[in-house]
């Protein structure tokens, strides 16, 4: 079916789609058969405000067959944006608003994240269903998984094999152990879609497909 003009997520259909979008709070970059997630610094002036990209993390599988095929926009809602990686067998549940990006995983790959940075650090929970990593930037990102996974890395790229199941990553702001404590809560919940409704007059109420078990976030 026609896709809407002027949408959020237009930077994912125009000319080859992969010109990043912000999907806030982040920018997402899709291009061939990879996703890249940035935690945007801003440039601004009394004119405009910019919003500067950067290859933080990319997801991608290793030894794709296929690695110059493109994504595929599956489904989308008021708040949400579903992309297919079909070459992958990966779908990212793209929402606005959520602090996790959230990425469906089948078939037993082989992940493989990246980054422009150097990997400082990476520690595990007792579980191996938690990852903090530390870049060099200064960033912290917090890697969940719906099972356990072994995490191995070099200076600039994190891998695991046979995985099937959900990530879910987000950005962990300032460092902060308190928004650590939050994000813990809520990662084992994660919407798939969201649509903003009026249910009456001078009402808007935010309706949620969700996944998992808990509350959203």
């Amino acid at each position: 079916s026609p896709l809407p003009t002027n949408s959020f997520f237009q930077n994912f259909v125009l000319n080859k789609g992969d010109q990043p979008e912000y999907i806030h709070p982040y920018l997402i970059k899709s291009s061939l058969s990879s996703l890249t997630l940035c935690y945007p610094s801003q440039f601004s002036n009394s004119d405009f405000i910019n919003q500067i990209f950067k290859a933080d993390l990319t997801i991608s599988i290793s030894n794709n067959t296929n690695p110059n095929s493109t994504h595929i926009i599956s489904s989308y809602t008021d708040l949400s944006v579903t992309l297919d990686l079909p070459s992958s067998n990966l779908r990212f549940f793209l929402v606005r608003g959520s602090p996790f990006l959230t990425c469906a995983v089948t078939g037993g790959v082989s992940l493989s994240i990246s980054t422009i940075h150097d990997i400082y650090q990476l520690s595990s929970n007792s579980s191996l269903t938690k990852y903090t990593i530390n870049l060099n930037n200064n960033q912290t990102w917090i890697l969940y998984s719906s099972s356990p996974v072994n995490l191995t890395h070099d200076i600039s790229t994190i891998t695991f094999s046979g995985f099937s199941g959900i990530i879910r990553i987000a950005i962990l702001p300032n460092s902060d152990p308190q928004y650590e404590t939050i994000l813990n809560r809520f990662s084992s919940c994660y919407p798939v879609s969201g649509d903003a409704v009026f249910m009456e007059p001078y009402c808007l109420e935010y309706k949620w497909e969700k996944k998992g078990w808990g509350d959203l976030l």
